[in-house]
């Protein structure tokens, strides 16, 4: 990896893919300096050009005025980061993936992350913190038509070199300028998207690995405050939690 760190382009995303991954699907990329958000730019594509099998998109942006997190929440999307938004196509009964989804990318980043050496942990359900901060973000959305699971799409947020808020942290923060190229980080975020596909094909190895990489053990209701304590990932990806003899099921997005 060089130390390029602003020299990025469509062209270099493809060759550090390349050169770390062989796969059935080819992508198609786009990468906008600057954008509102990602989100967007992703939905007008797919009106214009339908998703095509085995050959998911992408939309990368140097930075975003209006990125989107979970739950409407502003995501801080500032130059030096990989902001991306990708669909891929994919057909069949895919029942309890809407849950198990963002699990099986969010996963799949951790995967590549800790290839580095560096302690990364999952906070249900879609962000990776590193001591406590927040690292990464996912924003999973699975589209249906009569029924039957037609596309996967998620955003991806990754603080690289980029400056964070003060519950953030970034990999030059953790591990320093060495391997902060952007273009490889963004290739490893596609790697990411592709093994979430095959970790959604085993789905108790998915939850069982979220379930070790949990950043805590504890729960805390954002309505009373008050502390539950994690028992386990269900093989559908609900946070099971419990309270003296009170036992909750959690479903990711909707809790």
């Amino acid at each position: 990896m060089n130390n390029q760190k602003f020299d990025r382009g469509v062209g270099l995303i493809y060759r550090y893919h390349k050169l770390n991954h062989s796969s059935q699907r080819t992508w198609k990329l786009m990468l906008k300096s600057i954008c509102a958000s990602t989100e967007i730019e992703l939905s007008n594509w797919i009106a214009e050009k339908p998703v095509k099998k085995n050959q998911p998109i992408a939309i990368f942006s140097s930075c975003q005025k209006f990125g989107q997190g979970q739950a409407g929440r502003i995501w801080h999307a500032p130059k030096g980061g990989v902001w991306v938004s990708a669909a891929i196509k994919k057909e069949g009964n895919c029942e309890g993936d809407s849950q198990l989804y963002g699990l099986a990318v969010a996963l799949a980043l951790v995967e590549r992350i800790e290839r580095i050496g560096v302690k990364v942990k999952i906070k249900w359900p879609n962000d990776l913190v590193v001591d406590g901060q927040k690292l990464a973000g996912i924003l999973p959305r699975l589209f249906f038509r009569g029924g039957k699971l037609r596309l996967l799409r998620v955003g991806v947020g990754l603080n690289v070199f980029n400056n964070v808020p003060k519950e953030g942290i970034s990999l030059k923060q953790i591990i320093g300028d060495k391997g902060m190229n952007i273009n490889f980080w963004s290739s490893e975020v596609l790697l990411a998207i592709e093994r979430s596909l095959d970790l959604l094909d085993n789905k108790n190895f998915l939850c069982s690995q979220v379930d070790q990489r949990l950043w805590s053990r504890k729960y805390v209701d954002k309505e009373t405050g008050f502390k539950w304590d994690i028992k386990c990932i269900d093989s559908s990806g609900r946070l099971i939690i419990f309270k003296e003899d009170k036992v909750r099921a959690l479903s990711s997005y909707n809790d």
